[in-house]
């Protein structure tokens, strides 16, 4: 490579010119990705524990009778996760927090009517 001012030759890998000193080479500039999380993109909200725990209680509040008490513990965690999430936006998981309020607070619900049902038309 020659360098642009005094035109020496100077080896490829000269980061000066070896007569002159001018600057021939620009420095390697390194470039800093920020990587994600490590969860899938963000997919799992591991930062917010509230709202992941009440995904998971609706999952299995879909399960006859233990629904009731799975349901109810998914309702209440859905709504202390989505409260967490507002005021953490970086944890996320207001996803997980809806599923947990909607689900579990659907299954939690009717299994308890279906139960109070079942339990009316026993006695009569």
């Amino acid at each position: 490579m020659y360098c642009p001012k005094c035109g020496k030759l100077n080896d490829d890998n000269n980061f000066r010119c070896i007569s002159c000193n001018t600057i021939i080479q620009p420095l390697q500039q390194t470039v800093h990705v920020q990587t994600s999380d490590g969860t899938l993109g963000g997919l799992i909200p591991y930062k917010n524990a509230k709202a992941l725990s009440a995904y998971y209680l609706a999952v299995f509040s879909l399960i006859p009778f233990l629904g009731i008490f799975l349901g109810i513990a998914a309702f209440i965690l859905g709504l202390k996760g989505l409260k967490f999430a507002k005021e953490h936006p970086e944890s996320k998981g207001k996803a997980h927090a809806w599923i947990g309020i909607l689900v579990g607070g659907i299954c939690g619900l009717g299994y308890l009517i279906l139960t109070v049902i079942f339990i009316i038309s026993l006695s009569k």
